[in-house]
């Protein structure tokens, strides 16, 4: 006959099992934050790359709209200022209980690169027929201005209207964050670092076209498989060789790029390792063919800037590029990223800091991890 203290002290450890096992894993009765595993790199509690799930803004309103807005003719950024007003705007819908929608046609329609993956965000502007709307544009200093202002005011008395049209290219999840009046809908968000909510998001919402996922198949199928992938995203700012390039601020000094020549010597092995690369400048691409000829790899296509380049089917072309060599980017066994958002983007998705490199125009190449100053501006 087992006593009632020793039934009292079974339920009790059976309780603290099961406490314990919802802490590390979240999967009994709710999804928790995933954390950033150092050691494997993995947002993860076990077995997948993230642990949580946003509350999709599918479920939202169907009065309320935010949409994030790219279109011809306007200045939006480049790619990495786009992933951030698309992250920012989705988080205003998920905040205030909204629908969500994203209206990218500059250079041209982005959904020929990325489709929706959980709900359907396609932008219809047949949706909003009858409904009052506005377009606001918070590019650099006033999307900086209007974050601060969401910690803690009310994001529908900012935007009144059914339908919003946003143009934003600022970081906006630490700072919506904080704001109390949402803390329920957004709870998910609650304990998820800025490189944890980007990931978690992006990966929930996009999924490559099917254009450029047979694309991306037969570029792992034919060049990767069986190989570590060893990866660097270069930005030089400029490129005065290319008319269509027209990024001129200068972000770095070619003579640098030999530190990412000397890393890459480490793994010059075409039995072990590829090499792949993406940047905005020919010479540094060139420079790399001719140091690593058959072992560099790319996604073929013309170098461009999505948003200061011309409107031509070539910039279109440059701009899924961009899309799919981010897309590989975020696959990296080893990743050195340099001064941009295309490259820092990637690294959150791809979800670890083991073998990851900064290098910045007035700091060597050298190991960085998502808090370090040398991967992350604090005015991002």
């Amino acid at each position: 006959m087992i006593s009632k203290y020793k039934l009292t002290i079974g339920i009790l450890l059976i309780l603290a099992l099961i406490v314990l096992y919802e802490f590390y894993y979240g999967t009994l009765f709710a999804r928790k934050p995933g954390l950033l595993n150092r050691e494997t790199g993995l947002f993860a509690r076990k077995s997948g790359l993230f642990a949580t799930e946003p509350k999709l803004s599918v479920e939202g309103s169907k009065d309320k709209y935010f949409v994030y807005s790219c279109r011809r003719g306007m200045v939006c950024g480049g790619w990495g200022d786009r992933q951030k007003g698309v992250i920012a705007v989705y988080l205003m819908a998920n905040a205030t209980n909204s629908q969500f929608r994203i209206e990218i046609e500059k250079p041209c329609d982005f959904t020929s690169a990325l489709q929706p993956k959980s709900f359907n965000w396609i932008f219809n502007k047949n949706e909003f027929i009858n409904r009052s709307s506005e377009r606001r544009e918070f590019i650099d200093g006033h999307g900086r201005e209007l974050r601060d202002k969401l910690t803690k005011d009310n994001i529908t008395e900012h935007f009144p209207r059914d339908v919003s049209y946003l143009t934003i290219n600022s970081e906006f999840s630490h700072y919506i964050r904080q704001n109390k009046l949402y803390s329920q809908n957004l709870a998910w968000l609650k304990d998820l670092s800025m490189a944890e909510t980007f990931a978690t998001i992006w990966r929930d919402i996009m999924v490559l076209s099917p254009e450029l996922q047979k694309r991306y198949q037969q570029f792992v199928t034919t060049q990767v498989t069986g190989k570590k992938l060893i990866c660097a995203q270069i930005r030089i700012g400029r490129d005065p060789n290319n008319a269509d390039f027209r990024d001129d601020f200068p972000i770095m000094n070619l003579d640098k790029i030999s530190q990412v020549w000397n890393l890459f010597m480490k793994y010059n092995d075409s039995g072990k390792y590829r090499i792949f690369l993406t940047t905005d400048n020919g010479d540094v691409r060139t420079e790399a063919i001719k140091r690593f000829p058959g072992k560099l790899i790319e996604i073929d296509g013309p170098i461009g800037h999505v948003d200061r380049g011309p409107e031509t089917e070539k910039t279109c072309d440059a701009f899924k590029k961009v899309i799919l060599d981010q897309h590989i980017l975020s696959t990296c066994d080893v990743l050195i990223s340099s001064w941009s958002g295309i490259g820092r983007h990637a690294a959150y998705v791809r979800g670890k800091e083991t073998g990851l490199y900064c290098l910045l125009r007035d700091r060597d190449l050298g190991p960085c991890n998502f808090n370090s100053s040398l991967f992350q501006p604090s005015n991002w």
